[in-house]
This record gives structure tokens, C-alpha cells and sequence, in this order.
């Protein structure tokens, strides 16, 4: 059995509006479910390092999952302030840590051309204005709060390819987990041509979500619980 955890974050990351000065690191720690099934254990961070921003997830199989995969899938952005705003530096990704990146990319802005590379060959495309991708995209939720905005279309980095992607807040929900209700704040996800989204919840001023589901109908639901 194949885990496809790396999906859950996703990569890397262009300009972006919300000022540098307003981001705060973190380090976050997540369970992973598919179904009722506990299968994952995954560290989010957000941290500055000399001047760039940094982005990372890593995910460790647990249990019998262990015995099913040796992979610990890695993505880390870097992105770096330029004036008042934060722009895509590198997006690398791989499954073993260790190892040199399966994937890495590198936006050009100067050039506005996005590089990648992958098992050593090299592709190039067209680098929009305002861009994001599964790490990134974290940073519109406190933007569309301060704008008050209910519904925003971005562009978006994903597997190497450009898209559209729809992001819909909704302010003051109720979620529920065994121990307590919440109210919190849900941004949903949507891509164009794609039937799968995403759903984040956030609660507190951290950027790290409270709560992330991965929903592909038809074929489950998978779930990373941040444990405070």
C-alpha cells in the first residue's frame, strides 16, 4: 500500500501580498487518519532562517504502515521578503530525507519563468503574478479576514503545473473533536477540473491549521489533527 501523504501539503510558492512582519514562526505537530484509521505522525513548521522564510512538512508512517512503506515524504518552500512582500524562492519534495530531492523548483521572478526538475530532467513555464501553492496558500486566510473577503480566485502551483483555485471562508464555525467544540474559522479549497478539495481550519493567530482534511469522493477522506 502506497501512502500518498506528501498530497496533504503540499510545496512552494510565489508572491504574496501579506506583509513578512506580520508572520510569526511556528512548529506545529499533526496525527494523520484516513478513515478511522490513525496511519501518520507529520511536523509542520514555519521558521526564518538569515532572511527566508521557511516551510516544511515531514511525515513518518506509524504502526503497521511502517511495515507498508519506508518512505517519510518531505516538501519544503523557501521564500524570501522583498520590500513589503514575500516572494517564492525554492520548492524541493521528496520521500526520504536523506536523499536529494525528487522534485525541486525555483521561480524566477526577475525572469517570471518557474523552473523544475524532476528525475533529472528540466521544464519551464510562464511565472504569474501572485501565485501560491499548499504551504503559501496558509497565508491568505489573515489576508481575506483583514480584507473581509468571502470568496477569492488564485493562481496555483501544484505537481509541477499552474491552475486555478477557488478559496471560500466561512467565519465562526463549530468544530468538534473528542475532547471540546470550537469555534473557528474554515477556509475550503476547490481546483479547477478536479473533483478533490481541501479544507482548513483555523483557530488562535497561528498559521498553522487547527484541522486539515483531504476530501476526494468517492474515495475518502483523509485527516491531520494538530495536537496542542
Amino acid at each position: 500500500m502506497r501512502l500518498r501523504l506528501s498530497l496533504f501539503f503540499i510545496a512552494v510558492f510565489f508572491s504574496v501580498t501579506t506583509l513578512a512582519q506580520d508572520i510569526k514562526p511556528f512548529k506545529a505537530e499533526y496525527k494523520v487518519f484516513r478513515g478511522n484509521s490513525y496511519i501518520a505522525n507529520s511536523k509542520l513548521s514555519l521558521q526564518n532562517q538569515q532572511g527566508e522564510w521557511i516551510w516544511r512538512i515531514d511525515t513518518k508512517a506509524r504502526g503497521i504502515y511502517k511495515w507498508l512503506t519506508r518512505k517519510k515524504p518531505y516538501i519544503e518552500t523557501r521564500m524570501q521578503k522583498i520590500g513589503r512582500k514575500l516572494e517564492l524562492l525554492l520548492e524541493s519534495s521528496g520521500d526520504y530525507p536523506d536523499k536529494l530531492p525528487k522534485w525541486s523548483s525555483w521561480f524566477d521572478h526577475s525572469g517570471k519563468l518557474i523552473y523544475s526538475m524532476k528525475n533529472g530532467k528540466i521544464k519551464k513555464q510562464k511565472l504569474p503574478e501572485d501565485v501560491y501553492n499548499f504551504h503559501s496558500i496558509h497565508l491568505l486566510y489573515p489576508q481575506m479576514l483583514q480584507r473581509n473577503e468571502q470568496q477569492k480566485t488564485v493562481n496555483f502551483f501544484k505537481n509541477g503545473k499552474l491552475l486555478k483555485s477557488t478559496l471560500i471562508l466561512e467565519k465562526n464555525v463549530e468544530l468538534s473533536n473528542k475532547k471540546q467544540r470550537m469555534v473557528v474559522d474554515k477556509l475550503i479549497q476547490k481546483f479547477s477540473g478536479s473533483k478533490k478539495y481541501f479544507i482548513y481550519y483555523y483557530r488562535g493567530d497561528t498559521l498553522a491549521p487547527l484541522k486539515i482534511e483531504q476530501i476526494n469522493p468517492g474515495k475518502g477522506t483523509s485527516v491531520m489533527w494538530r495536537q496542542d
